[in-house]
Order: C-alpha cells, then structure tokens, then sequence
C-alpha cells in the first residue's frame, strides 16, 4: 500500500463504539486519531432479542460523528464490522440500514471466530515473537473471546455469550454484593470450564487482556501505586468493590467515571477466567479488534500487488 495512504477501521462493540484511522509509513502504520464512545447497544437488547430504540439512536448520533472525522481525514479504505450484539439482534436488518445510513459506509457483521482472530492479530502485532506462546483476553460488552496463539498466529479461538454489559444487567442490577459477585464467576465458569483442558494444553507464556476491563485495571494499579495485574491483585479488587457497596463509589477505587457502569459485570467473567484457566498474570496489550483490522487491510493489499 502506497506510504502515506490513510485507513479508518471501526469497531461496533457491545459496549464502545471504536473508530482509529491511521496513516500507511514504510514500517506499518502511525495513528492518526483514536475515538470511542460508550453506545451500551447491549443495554438496550431486549428479552425478545430486539434492540431498543434509544440504543439504535446512540449509535447512529455515534457513527454521525465517526462519518463527520471520515470526511476530514479522507482515508483510501474504511472498514467498519459489528460484534455480538448485532449477531443477536432480530431487528438486525433495521438497526444497520438506520447505521450504514448515518456512516455512509457498509457495516460487515462479522462471527465471533472472525472477531477472536482479528483481536488475536491487534493485540499480539506490536510485542509477540514468532515462536512465544500467547493467551489473548478480550471481555467484551456481550461476548468475551478467548484465543490462544504462537507469536502472531492464533490457533484456538473461541467467543464466548458473556460481556460487561450482559453480566453487569444481569447479575449487579440490585448493587455489589458477595453474593452477586459469586452468582456471576458461577455462570461465567460454566461456559468457560468445558474449554479449559484445550487452552492448558496449548500453553501460553504471556497473557494479555485487549478490552475495557483491562484499562480499568490497569487505572487501578496507577491509583495504588502498584504494577502487576496478578491473581491476588484482580480477587483484591472484587473485595474492594464489594466493600463499596455502590456503583457509584467504585471511582474511589481509581475506576474512570465512563467504566463504573459495567465494571462488575466485567470483572467477575475475569475472576472466573483466571480461576478456570489458572492465569497467573495479565499483561495490558496495546492493540485491539481495530488495529488487527488496520494489519488485515494492509495485508490484502500487499498480497493484491
């Protein structure tokens, strides 16, 4: 792809919406512009599988932004895919008529395997070897995805019907309790348990967490002082949390203001998945599902020259 080149990749999760363009360098590629906005679609997923309207607006007064900054920038290519939520949404063919309408560009809903991969890719690009086992967490608003790899090759993938957003509504509605807290690693364990052998056997000698809950951890570690997200700092936290009592004082934990509404929810799917896999500790990785969408597009166009 020709230096200089600019590309936009967007990510409509459950939870943020993401938009990165980037401009193509001889080496990769340098960011240009990051924006992410708290949409919650997965907040507005009804019991019928419909997403609700005032969901639908958010994000189309979201992507009206994303479609604003396009037209500043003007890059050559612009990806954008959609996560769990629109896999599950029965007005799916409404809700991206009404999205594709405010970004002027088409929206690829993509399978959970295809998102594991692409965040897999993101979020090992800058920092795997060739030959190192790695373990990549992502916790996503309504699907969480597992993928285990060697340097930058994922080889078990696998996307999991558990997020922020849906554990938090789920099992947190009625405040932070124990008894929340062991309700929500229970259901979240069941879905992971079964996989556990598989990812054992792969092995991995870093992990590294790609999603919110991650940066909401690593906010953590700033405010105390403190440097490794390990086993006993992640089990401290939940007891932090619960000895709030109360969403809104979870900033006193060092938790930014726009992650505290879903902050529980993720944590107790991250509890259950350090238990059921026996993760020691995690490292923050520095790419994502929209840089591994940004390495897949300049790619296809070295492999088309």
């Amino acid at each position: 792809m020709q230096v200089n080149a600019r590309l936009a990749a967007i990510d409509l999760g459950s939870n943020s919406f993401h938009m990165l363009i980037a401009k193509v360098t001889s080496r990769g590629y340098r960011i240009l512009t990051r924006q992410r906005q708290k949409v919650r679609l997965a907040d507005g997923l009804q019991s019928d599988l419909t997403v609700d309207n005032a969901a639908i607006e958010r994000g189309v007064a979201c992507l009206k932004s994303f479609a604003e900054l396009i037209e500043r920038y003007q890059p050559l290519q612009v990806r954008c895919v959609a996560t769990a939520t629109l896999r599950l949404a029965k007005n799916r063919k409404q809700l991206l008529k009404q999205f594709e309408k405010a970004l002027g560009f088409p929206i690829d809903v993509i399978a959970g395997t295809t998102e594991a991969g692409l965040i897999y890719r993101g979020a090992t690009a800058e920092l795997a070897q060739a030959d190192q086992p790695m373990l990549v967490l992502d916790i996503g608003g309504a699907s969480t995805e597992v993928i285990a790899g060697v340097g930058t090759e994922p080889h078990v993938l696998k996307s999991l019907d558990m997020g922020c957003v849906v554990w938090q509504n789920r099992f947190f509605a009625n405040g932070i309790k124990q008894e929340n807290f062991t309700a929500a690693i229970a259901a979240a364990e069941e879905l992971i348990r079964p996989l556990a052998r598989t990812y054992q056997a792969h092995g991995w000698d870093t992990v590294c967490g790609a999603s919110g809950t991650f940066r909401a951890l690593q906010d953590r570690l700033r405010h105390l002082q403190s440097e490794h997200m390990d086993q006993a700092f992640i089990l401290a936290t939940m007891e932090a949390a619960i000895s709030t009592g109360d969403t809104q004082r979870l900033v006193e934990l060092g938790i930014r203001e726009d992650r505290i509404a879903v902050f529980c929810g993720g944590l107790a799917i991250l509890i259950a998945l350090v238990k059921a896999l026996d993760i020691k500790q995690i490292d923050l990785a520095q790419g994502a599902l929209r840089e591994g969408l940004v390495h897949t597009m300049l790619a296809e166009r070295s492999a088309a020259r």
